[in-house]
C-alpha cells in the first residue's frame, strides 16, 4: 500500500504540555515498532520489539518512511497549518529507531527555521537510544526533548517497560545525563506492577536527582491498557510526588 501524507503527519492535536502540536510519525504502519513493550501503552502490545535501526520503506509499503518523503510531508503540513506551538516527533513506537533520524531532525529544523521560526521542536522518546552519539546529536537540535523514565531500578524498569535483551537501565541513565534541556516524562501506576511506593519509588527519585533534567512531567493512566490489573494513580498523589521531587532535588516537576 503506497505511503500517504497522513501516515507521516497527524493533527494538529492540543495538549496541556505542548499546546497545539503537529505530529510527525516516523514509524512503519500499521505495525508497532518499538524498543519497549510497556504494560500500559495506548498503542497496545509491540509487534516488533527491537533496538535495531530499521530499513526505509519498501515497494510493498512496509518499513520506515523515506527521509525525503518525510520532509515533503512536513513542509506540506507547515504550509497548511500556521497556528502551531510545537512540531513533535512521536507516533506509534520509538521515533529514534528510524535509520535516518538525525538527518530528518536536521531537515525538519531547517524547514522550521525557514517557514515557521517561532515554532518549537519536540520529541517524545523512550530513552533507549540516548547512549548513541548520533541520537544525542539530534536531541541537541530539539527545543523540547521529552524522554521517558518510569523507573530507577532494573527490576521495575523491566517489569513496566519490558525492553528487549541487550540494554541496561544504567546505560540509559548515563545517556540521559548528557541530553541538554532534558525533560523527563514519568508515568506512575499501581496494581499488578507499581512504581509509586517503596523501593521502586525511592529508586526513581534517586535516578531523577542523578540525571538532573530541566523539568519533570508526571502523569498516570488515562486510557485502556494492554495488560490487566493496572490502576491509575490519583492526581493528588501525583501532585505529592511532584512536590517531593522539587523538595529532594530542586528540579521543577508538574503533575498532569
Amino acid at each position: 500500500m503506497p505511503l500517504r501524507w497522513s501516515d507521516v503527519i497527524y493533527g494538529p492535536v492540543y495538549s496541556r504540555r505542548l499546546g497545539r502540536s503537529l505530529g510527525i510519525n516516523l514509524l512503519p504502519r500499521p505495525r508497532k515498532t518499538c524498543s519497549f513493550d510497556c504494560v500500559y501503552c495506548e498503542h497496545g502490545l509491540t509487534d516488533i520489539l527491537t533496538l535495531a535501526r530499521g530499513s526505509v520503506i519498501q515497494p510493498s509499503g512496509e518499513g520506515f518512511p523515506d527521509a525525503v518523503y518525510v520532509l515533503e510531508a512536513v513542509e506540506a503540513g507547515l504550509t497548511k497549518y500556521s497556528s502551531l506551538d510545537h512540531l513533535t516527533f512521536s507516533g506509534n513506537g520509538e521515533p529514534t529507531l528510524h535509520p535516518h533520524f538525525t538527518a530528518i531532525v536536521e531537515g525538519v529544523r531547517a524547514l522550521r527555521n525557514r517557514l515557521h521560526p517561532s515554532l518549537r521542536l519536540a520529541v517524545f522518546s523512550n530513552s533507549t537510544t540516548v547512549m548513541r552519539p548520533e541520537i544525542l546529536e539530534a536531541l541537541a537540535l530539539v527545543d523540547a526533548p521529552i524522554l521517558k523514565l518510569d523507573a530507577g531500578d532494573e527490576d521495575t524498569w523491566r517489569a513496566i517497560n519490558r525492553p528487549p535483551p541487550g540494554i541496561a537501565l544504567e546505560r540509559v541513565l548515563e545517556g540521559l545525563s548528557l541530553v541538554p534541556n532534558l525533560v523527563l516524562q514519568c508515568l506512575f501506576l499501581d496494581g499488578a506492577v507499581q512504581n509509586v511506593r517503596g523501593r521502586p519509588y525511592q529508586a526513581w527519585l534517586e535516578a531523577v536527582g542523578r540525571v538532573r533534567p530541566k523539568a519533570v512531567q508526571i502523569y498516570s493512566l488515562d486510557r485502556p491498557t494492554p495488560e490487566h490489573g493496572l490502576q491509575e494513580v490519583p492526581l493528588e498523589e501525583l501532585t505529592r510526588i511532584a512536590r517531593e521531587v522539587f523538595e529532594r532535588t530542586a528540579i521543577p516537576a508538574q503533575a498532569y
